[in-house]
């Protein structure tokens, strides 16, 4: 080897010693730096173009990692990220809903309820015995309540959450186009490392991965492509906008599957519901499926709390607390077309005098000649009797109408009566109780549509619990979104509102509609002149399948009523029956009271019925009388349907043992979610222990390099002195 040439190599052998430190220099100082991956420095010999051997070059490329070891702790760590959302927010939820063996759960505030109506039936005579009545059913209902307004609060805290996160996605995006960028120019120059860049990339798309799944790959140029896990593009070239709108508020009837809530966007591509793994798939999730999956189970509870209560309640009278005045929760759309018929007994309608005692009675059917006609004919009847008849009480300022809201309204117009409706089976006096059968003719053509029992609980006379909740959505059951109706004929199916009247919109359907096909009429159809839709018809996702929600846009009460065509003898069947249409259930448990009179008074929550004496022959009151409080005691013992709702399948149960359920499923989703969390950990624990022995920094293995590599630096230098002394020695020999 030339003089020149030992010259060379030993500069060379310098340059990468010096590099080599460098490397391992700056292992050690960012040991403790998030994302960054060790590098380890590596050398090719340099070759002239005559063939001698020059020394060695530093390479550019010195990370170390393990790219598919990194893809699976990407993908690992976003379903991590989906577990750990869904057991915060679940934990959060059963907070207030209680552990199934806490005594502040809603099932144990249900079985309060019962506790408290036994002790009335006990001591019905005791003001404080209703007072805790009261309290219980006020403390059960605030829980639900509460717990319904705080699952509306956390969907619509998700739903912000979810804006947030693609507004970090956004960026993050925009960071990597820039990256790539750098990467490219970087790559593009010899002798430069673009390593360092590759760390913050990789960092980036961690966190990416984290956010939502996505899939990646690098092109021979260094440049990154990330796309959705479908394939849809977020970063080629440009990155896109990944975008969502919040709802500006939350309710049970508001659903990304209604068009209520948007959806999340890549570009001009929706792309919610290929999202599965990350946080935004946890939170989705809970706000789609969980979370509404639970107000629909309250919602059910609340229904068949409020339907028994209520009935009950409206079969008796508040006694020595009487009321001259009655207003119903029933709202009617046209009551001078609206019709009633009453079968299966008759309706007593008896005035007390303020000491119980029998003032004036008469019946609906047998005395009044009412069995059916229009709800303003019933008002009618009943007005003339307090008001002229020659044996009633001719109270002249009596009124009983249907108001401007809809409500019939009851007021004698004199406090020293108080009025009573008491269901029997005949019109004979004192005969059995038994609550008759209404029909009601909700769109006017003389043909009852929906049969309810009980006079005043028809009209909502005496309800004790109250819901601000209007009848302008309808609800089907669940049903899988593709079965075909499978019912022989044609069926029409008309819809009557406040706003338009009886039958402003009809449609048809045959036994091949399905879901979708009755819900694509609907929209088509029920428009005003103006093309302003007045229905709107959804598939929303509940549990296994899908329910068809139909809602009056203007919030109005509306009713739905059928009529069946014969087509070559042949009948169509019930489509509302098939399909189990009635008034939603959604939101119940959020608007739900007590009536604020008895809240205010608990002297006024009916405990007695109107009773009948043989010997006197007439009606009378009694504060004794404790045949409604045990009644009321007896609701909770019995055995109730449960329709099907969110997860739980129909369920015959008490209404305890379906409160119980709805708390043993949120502690079962709660604990598998725990537990999913707790294996992912680990998982994701092993995984990124085992990525880090590829590339992460051992500090005593980078400290054993430095000498190493300090040694291979003092001996090239030691060569380089050597050379330039023997170089200076021949020119002073020459």
């Amino acid at each position: 080897m030339s003089l020149s040439s030992s010259i060379n190599s030993a500069l060379n052998g310098i340059k990468t010693s010096q590099k080599a430190i460098d490397v391992v220099s700056s292992n050690i100082s960012n040991v403790n730096t998030e994302g960054y991956t060790r590098k380890v420095y590596s050398q090719k010999t340099l070759v002239s173009g005559n063939g001698i051997l020059c020394g060695a070059i530093s390479n550019t490329d010195l990370r170390q990692v393990d790219t598919k070891m990194l893809a699976q702790l990407r993908t690992e760590t976003g379903t991590l990220q989906k577990y750990n959302i869904r057991s915060y927010y679940l934990d959060l939820i059963q907070a207030q809903m209680g552990q199934p063996s806490s005594e502040h759960s809603i099932a144990s505030r249900i079985t309060a309820m019962q506790t408290a109506f036994e002790s009335l039936g006990v001591d019905v005579d005791k003001l404080n015995a209703k007072s805790t009545a009261v309290t219980s059913m006020d403390t059960a209902l605030t829980q639900i309540r509460d717990l319904s307004d705080q699952i509306q609060s956390l969907r619509f805290e998700i739903d912000q959450e979810l804006s947030a996160l693609c507004e970090e996605a956004t960026d993050i995006l925009n960071q990597l186009d820039k990256l790539n960028d750098d990467i490219v120019r970087t790559n593009a120059i010899s002798g430069q490392s673009a390593d360092d860049y590759k760390d913050q990339r990789d960092l980036l798309i961690t966190r990416l991965c984290e956010i939502m799944d996505i899939q990646s790959y690098e092109r021979s140029s260094g440049e990154t492509v990330i796309l959705t896990a479908s394939g849809k593009p977020l970063l080629d070239k440009d990155g896109v906008v990944i975008s969502h709108e919040p709802s500006a508020s939350s309710g049970a009837s508001i659903s990304y599957s209604s068009g209520s809530i948007t959806g999340i966007y890549a570009g001009a591509f929706d792309i919610t519901a290929e999202i599965s793994s990350g946080e935004m798939s946890g939170l989705i999730n809970l706000r789609d499926i969980e979370l509404p999956d639970m107000q629909a189970q309250l919602d059910e509870l609340a229904y068949r709390l409020t339907l028994d209560l209520n009935s009950t309640h409206n079969k008796g009278i508040t006694y020595p607390d009487t009321v001259y005045e009655m207003t119903g929760t029933r709202t009617f759309i046209d009551p001078s077309r609206q019709k009633i018929s009453l079968s299966d007994g008759d309706v007593k309608i008896v005035l007390f005098n303020a000491d119980g005692s029998q003032a004036y009675v008469t019946s609906l059917v047998g005395e009044l000649g009412f069995s059916s006609g229009t709800i303003s004919e019933m008002c009618e009847k009943i007005q003339d009797w307090l008001q002229n008849d020659p044996n009633g009480p001719h109270l002249d300022t009596a009124k009983i109408a249907v108001n401007t809201n809809g409500n019939l309204e009851i007021d004698l117009g004199n406090s020293s009566y108080s009025i009573a409706f008491k269901d029997e089976v005949s019109s004979l006096k004192g005969s059995e109780e038994n609550s008759i059968s209404v029909g009601f003719d909700a769109n006017g053509d003389s043909i009852a549509d929906q049969t309810y029992s009980g006079f005043s609980n028809f009209f909502g006379l005496n309800d004790l619990i109250v819901s601000t909740k209007t009848e302008s959505v309808y609800d089907s059951d669940i049903i899988t979104s593709g079965s075909l109706m499978g019912i022989k004929g044609k069926t029409t199916l008309f819809f009557s509102d406040a706003e338009h009247g009886l039958n402003f919109g009809s449609i048809s359907v045959s036994g091949g509609d399905t879901l979708q096909t009755i819900a694509k009429k609907i929209n088509e159809t029920l428009k005003d002149a103006s093309g302003n839709q007045i229905v709107k018809a959804d598939l929303i996702k509940e549990g296994t399948g899908y329910r068809l929600r139909l809602t009056n846009i203007n919030g109005n009460q509306m009713e739905i009523t059928e009529a069946s065509t014969t087509v070559n003898g042949i009948t169509g069947a019930s489509i509302l029956n098939r399909l189990g249409i009635t008034p939603s259930h959604a939101g119940y448990a959020s608007q739900l009271s007590i009536r604020s009179d008895i809240l205010n008074s608990p002297a006024l929550l009916n405990t007695a019925k109107v009773q009948y004496s043989p010997e006197t022959g007439q009606y009378f009151l009694s504060d004794s009388d404790n045949s409604l409080a045990n009644e009321f005691a007896k609701i909770f013992t019995t055995t109730v349907d449960f329709n099907p709702a969110g997860n739980l399948s129909k369920i015959s149960t008490t209404l305890s043992g379906y409160a119980s359920c709805i708390v043993t499923s949120l502690a079962t989703n709660l604990n598998d979610a725990v537990s999913k969390t707790d294996y992912q950990t680990e998982l994701v624990t092993t995984l990124y222990q085992k990525e880090q022995e590829v590339s992460g920094v051992d500090l005593d293995e980078e400290l054993a390099m430095l000498l190493i590599y300090q040694r291979s630096y003092s001996a090239a230098a030691k060569a380089l002195t050597t050379s330039l002394e023997m170089l200076e020695l021949l020119d002073d020999i020459v």
